[in-house]
């Protein structure tokens, strides 16, 4: 979906909406995520570069997988 349809289809969505309460708070909520800024801005660009180096350095060897997690869950709820 590009960027014209999401358009059209949250303004289709809107169009549907009579609960002026709900409308009311949705409007509060697109407001609020608007103003939002990026809390990265407010990080030195030494702790970014850690974190970018920490991202990089992430391995997922030592992880078990969702599906084993489930099977050892469902083993011991019987």
């Amino acid at each position: 979906m590009n960027i014209l349809e999401m358009k059209g289809a949250f303004m289709g969505m809107l169009a549907q909406v009579e609960d002026e309460e709900l409308l009311r708070g949705m409007l509060e909520k697109c407001v609020e995520m608007l103003n939002r800024t990026d809390m990265l801005d407010d990080l030195s660009p030494e702790v970014l570069k850690a974190l970018e180096a920490a991202d990089l350095d992430f391995d997922l060897d030592d992880t078990i997988p969702n599906d084993a997690v489930f099977q050892q869950l469902r083993a011991w709820q019987k």
